[in-house]
């Protein structure tokens, strides 16, 4: 969950700085992951006007814009953007601008014509909102207006960790009550949810409404699950959102789709209240709420169709299921740039009727993520109002009446629980002053009375996770401050810890400086997984398994360590070393086990020496090294040809005094093609607790969560140019997104001309806000190739 701090001033009074707070929230249970600024540095852009735009005389692909940016004068600026037209208001970088990856902007001459600035893209003043193109402003931004002052982009984001039990903490609205809780004041809703909903039919769920050839109705065996639906049908839609409210959506790391999409969900980031658009027209006999049948598919947004199981609950018209309840829409209905009227629809759906189905189906969206959680019963109609308003000064809309509607059945009863002040200080080990006590449970929106001996609290519609005291005694800890618990010295028996290292660590030491990572997998794994590796195993299973992947205690660290190898595979990790300490189970005990994995290339790549991939006796070398703890004991590898999961020709058994104690090789090839690696991959383990029986005497920069891409480039130099100058030349080119260059590989003789020689150059390139494209790899390639040969001639070699 990601927070504007502007927009929590909007919603509250707060009186800290951001650190402050970010302390608030991580010592009231929301632990903040991490602060970012909103946008990126760079200065220098204003708000340009595009007075003109005519072709340019020695380039197709440019064009010269006379652009106003406010001071006076017209300047001549030579841009290459498809989507540049006259009366735009676009982003200007004028002479002496500096722009994100240390780009300095000066008067330059492009293809014989002056250029006096340029025309930004999102993505080049690192506010990449998902559009193409230049960065089109609205109509009225007030032209020579510095850029970061009209998007007030000096704004903080926080990263919240929400736990599954604190789904009202899913929105602006959820963290800005806790803070108002936490000590912040003058908590307020946003204005238009102050109304109840009121301008269309409220009916009961039992009814069916019905217009026309239109109708809205819940299934009566799935009025449990839908106790409130709201559909609106709303001629009109936005053909644009403001400024401000598309760079609300890029902070809350959402890029634009379209007007209404992009509106419905600030309204769920802010609320909390997932909500979902239909074209109008393209919907069929009005909208039913009711469980899918068997084999039933949904055409889903993400481009699959997907087969349903009666326990999913769907929207459907008279062709079929239009949706799946609280979890995504499909395609058929959805909206496009077409879509000229919209059914909305607000529903409160039971978490236990969208639980594990997103899971099941390999989905995972913001809606599920909040219905699965709770979502406030009580909230969808007056944000369906207040959706209506906001759309109404956005364009000219109008709510077809007679085709609105509210469809509320039997709603859950707020729970109410008696919170005893002794038992409340017993478990705190402090007493509180019942003011306080009080004052926190108000300000968390609770209604309370005093009943003897305690408080009588009535839960708000929002905070689905209190449901009895000991959820009470929680929050008045959490708010009242845990800082505040009274500290006590510890008492006990010191004693100095033995100087020996054990044997646990000096096997991590052997590891590690052996190039090998330490991980740590889950204790549990799937049933297929599990007969993979240990066909036999008696391992026990799971009662309530979080999920299929999740479902048995695992015979083997194995299974762990090879989806810990692809993860990292898959993310280009050309050379992968991996280990684990942990236990493995069967029915009678469980066992301590040293297990690892290796797979790609043998030596980190460098030029003295030939590229190749690791091998069994790389694997058996490494172990070797660990066995050597144990000088006194003979080690014996055994040849092995009958286990499952590794490779009857490359696999081996340890053994000791004719006791296995453990195993080495690549995995079966069988194995192999069914997880799709392209590398040999070795695994061994280790039983140490027959081990231990023997006798034996830099700076963090966050991760780009986006894919890297490599590329090479050999270049043919005169010898008179050193190869350091054509690399600084490269590096003091390269933009943000060039991540590194390296030399990897020379190269002089036949068929190279006498007096020169060959380069060969690596390439990493990563984006910290999207996917690159090729066309993005290329364009830096060509930029730093141009900026190599300005220093001599230097080509490519062929």
């Amino acid at each position: 969950m990601r927070v504007s701090i502007q927009w929590l001033h909007e919603l509250l009074e707060i009186p800290w700085d951001t650190d402050e707070i970010a302390r608030r929230l991580t010592m009231g249970g929301i632990e903040v992951e991490a602060i970012e600024p909103a946008a990126v540095p760079f200065h220098g852009v204003v708000v340009g006007s595009v007075k003109t735009v005519m072709p340019h005389p020695g380039a197709d692909k440019l064009r010269i814009a006379q652009v106003d940016a406010g001071d006076g004068a017209l300047h001549t600026i030579v841009c290459g953007a498809a989507n540049l037209a006259e009366g735009q208001k676009v982003p200007l970088a004028l002479p002496g601008a500096a722009l994100p990856g240390g780009k300095t902007i000066r008067i330059s001459e492009l293809r014989g014509v002056h250029s006096e600035g340029m025309l930004c893209a999102a993505n080049e003043l690192g506010l990449d909102d998902g559009s193409s193109g230049l960065l089109i402003l609205d109509a009225d931004a007030p032209v020579g207006k510095d850029l970061r002052e009209y998007l007030q982009l000096e704004d903080d984001i926080l990263t919240l960790g929400i736990t599954p039990n604190r789904g009202d903490a899913l929105s602006m609205l959820g963290v800005a009550r806790d803070l108002y809780a936490l000590g912040a004041e003058q908590l307020q809703d946003p204005a238009v949810l102050g109304a109840a909903a009121g301008e269309w039919t409220q009916l009961d769920a039992t009814e069916k409404a019905q217009e026309g050839d239109y109708a809205v109705a819940v299934d009566a065996a799935a009025r449990a699950a839908c106790p409130s639906y709201t559909a609106q049908w709303i001629d009109g839609v936005p053909e644009r959102l403001p400024d401000h409210l598309r760079e609300r959506l890029r902070r809350m790391g959402q890029r634009c789709i379209h007007p209404v999409v992009d509106l419905l969900n600030l309204w769920m980031f802010e609320t909390g209240q997932p909500l979902h658009a239909f074209d109008a027209e393209m919907v069929q006999g009005g909208l039913c709420v009711r469980w899918a049948q068997a084999g039933e598919v949904l055409d889903a947004l993400d481009g699959r169709d997907l087969t349903l199981e009666p326990d999913m609950l769907v929207i459907a018209d008279a062709q079929g299921p239009v949706a799946l309840a609280g979890i995504m829409g499909g395609r058929r209905t959805s909206v496009t740039a077409a879509t000229r009227s919209i059914i909305l629809e607000a529903a409160f759906f039971q978490p236990k009727a969208i639980q594990g189905r997103a899971r099941r189906l390999s989905l995972q969206t913001d809606a599920a993520m909040r219905y699965e959680r709770g979502v406030d019963y009580q909230l969808a109609p007056r944000v369906a109002r207040a959706v209506l308003a906001q759309m109404a000064t956005l364009a000219p809309v109008q709510l077809r009446s007679a085709r609105a509607f509210t469809l509320q059945g039997s709603l859950p009863v707020p729970a109410e629980i008696t919170l005893r002040q002794q038992r409340l200080q017993r478990v705190m080990g402090m007493s509180y002053a019942e003011t306080a006590v009080e004052r926190v449970l108000t300000r968390l929106g609770l209604q309370i009375h005093t009943v003897p001996g305690g408080w009588q609290a009535k839960v708000p519609s929002h905070r689905f996770d209190l449901r009895m005291e000991a959820d009470l005694i929680e929050e008045v800890g959490r708010i009242y401050g845990y800082e505040q618990l009274p500290v006590h010295r510890p008492r006990g028996i010191l004693q100095a810890a033995s100087s020996t290292p054990t044997v646990s660590r000096m096997m991590r030491h052997i590891l590690q400086v052996r190039d090998y990572h330490e991980v740590i997998t889950y204790s549990f794994i799937s049933q297929e997984a599990q007969k993979d590796f240990v066909p036999e195993a008696d391992a026990p299973a799971l009662l309530n398994p979080l999920s299929a992947d999740l479902a048995v205690m695992r015979a083997s660290l194995w299974p762990g360590l090879l989806q810990t190898l692809q993860f990292n595979a898959k993310r280009q990790q050309e050379r992968i070393r991996l280990f684990e300490m942990g236990r493995i189970f069967s029915a009678e005990r469980q066992s301590m086990i040293l297990a690892g994995c290796i797979a790609g290339t043998a030596d980190r790549e460098n030029w003295t020496q030939a590229e190749r991939d690791v091998d069994f006796f790389d694997l058996k070398g490494d172990v070797a090294a660990i066995l050597a703890l144990w000088p006194q004991t003979s080690f014996e590898f055994r040849a092995l040809t009958s286990e499952a999961s590794l490779h009857p020709g490359q696999a081996a058994e340890i053994l000791v005094a004719g006791r296995r104690i453990g195993m080495l090789g690549a995995l079966h090839p069988v194995l192999a093609d069914r997880h799709d690696l392209d590398k040999t991959v070795f695994f061994f383990y280790l039983d140490m607790e027959m081990l231990e029986g023997l006798d034996n005497g830099r700076h963090f920069v966050p991760l780009s969560p986006y894919p890297a891409l490599r590329r090479d480039m050999a270049l043919v130099i005169p010898d008179t140019i050193e190869a350091g100058a054509v690399l600084a030349a490269m590096r003091q080119e390269a933009s943000a997104i060039v991540q590194e260059i390296w030399i990897f590989d020379r190269y002089q003789g036949e068929p190279l001309l006498a007096g020169t020689y060959s380069l060969a150059f690596a390439f990493l390139l990563q984006d910290r806000e999207r996917t690159l494209t090729e066309a993005d790899v290329q364009r830096e390639l060509e930029r730093m190739l141009t900026a190599v040969q300005q220093i001599g001639s230097i080509e490519l070699r062929a």
